[in-house]
C-alpha cells in the first residue's frame, strides 16, 4: 500500500484511506526512524536532455546581428555541497560530510596527464543523502563549489572530495585549489563560414561559492518508513548565457568577471521539477 503521510499532524493526501488504512500508517509513523532522500540533478539543455557529443544549438548577439553556434560537450562537472534539508519550522537539518561530485564526462587526463592516468567517463545526476531526521521538509539548501576550509587545504577531506578527480589543477590558481564547475568541448559558429575552436570555462575561488535555496510546493515526509525524491532540473543552455562566447572561449581564474557571470548562471539554471514521497 503507498498512501501518502505527514509525520505530527497526520494530514493524509488521500481522504479515501479507510479506518484500518489510517491506523496502519500511524502505526508506521510511530516506528519511524532516520530517513534517506534522492536529490536529482537532472541535466537538460532548453527542451531537450543534456547530451556529450552531440552539437546543440545556440544562438547569441554580435553588433546587432543574430549569430548561430553550436556546442559539442566534452563534459560537464560541478561540486554540490553543504546539502541542507529545512523543515515545516524553519529548523535546518546539514547532511554531514556533504560533498558531491555531478557530472556527465568523457575520459580525463588527471593534472593535465602528467600522472598517466585517467578519470573515467562518467554519468551522475543523483545524490542519496542518509541519516535525515524523521521530519515533513519543506526545502533544500545547497551550495555549487567547495566549502572554503576544504578549497584551502586538499589535505582535509569531506565526502567525494579528492585531487585525483580531474576537479582540482596546480595550474589552475595561484595556490592549489579545487575547481567548482567545469564544462568543456568544442564550439562552432557561423558568421562568413563555419568556423570551429575549443572551449573551457571553468569557475573556482572563495569568493563564488554561493548558495541555492529551493523551495517545495508541498512538504514531503522523509523517514525510515518513506521513500522520497527531490527532482530538479539544470539547463545547461541557461548556464552559458554570456556575452560574446565565441571570443571568450576559455573562462578561468583570469577572468573573474566572467567567473562571477558564470557562477550566477549556474545558480539561476537549477529549478524544481517535483519532490515527492511515499509510504514503503
Amino acid at each position: 500500500m503507498k498512501k501518502y503521510l505527514a509525520i505530527g499532524s497526520l494530514v493524509l493526501a488521500s481522504v479515501s484511506c479507510t479506518e484500518t488504512e489510517v491506523e496502519y500508517i500511524e502505526k508506521e509513523v510511530e516506528m519511524a526512524t532516520a530517513g534517506e532522500t534522492t536529490l536529482v540533478l537532472d541535466a537538460r539543455y532548453g527542451d531537450a536532455d543534456f547530451e556529450l557529443n552531440k552539437a546543440m544549438d545556440y544562438k547569441f548577439v554580435d553588433g546587432g546581428e543574430e549569430v548561430d553556434l553550436k556546442y559539442e560537450f566534452s563534459y560537464l562537472r560541478y561540486w554540490v555541497s553543504n546539502v541542507i534539508l529545512v523543515n515545516e519550522d524553519g529548523e535546518e537539518f546539514l547532511v554531514p560530510d556533504s560533498h558531491y561530485l555531478v557530472e556527465e564526462t568523457n575520459e580525463i587526463p588527471i593534472q593535465e596527464g602528467s600522472y598517466n592516468k585517467v578519470y573515467p567517463a562518467k554519468k551522475r545526476e543523483e545524490i542519496e543523502l542518509s541519516g535525515i531526521p524523521v521530519g515533513n521538509y519543506s526545502g533544500v539548501k545547497f551550495s555549487i563549489g567547495v566549502a572554503p576550509e576544504y578549497n584551502d587545504n586538499l589535505s582535509l577531506q569531506s565526502g567525494e572530495l579528492n585531487p585525483l578527480n580531474g576537479m582540482s589543477k596546480s595550474s589552475w590558481h595561484w595556490h592549489t585549489s579545487y575547481i567548482f564547475t567545469s564544462i568543456s568541448g568544442e564550439m562552432e559558429v557561423f558568421i562568413d563560414e563555419p568556423e570551429s575552436k575549443s572551449f573551457i570555462w571553468e569557475v573556482g575561488s572563495n569568493d563564488y561559492y554561493i548558495q541555492k535555496e529551493v523551495q517545495f510546493e508541498s512538504p514531503i515526509t522523509i523517514s525510515s518508513k518513506t521513500n522520497s525524491t527531490i527532482n530538479l532540473e539544470y539547463d545547461v543552455e541557461k548556464s552559458l548565457e554570456i556575452d560574446a562566447p565565441w571570443e571568450n572561449s576559455f573562462i578561468g581564474a583570469s577572468t573573474p568577471e566572467l567567473m562571477e557571470k558564470l557562477t550566477n548562471n549556474h545558480i539561476a539554471a537549477i529549478s524544481l521539477v517535483s519532490a515527492e514521497f511515499e509510504l514503503k
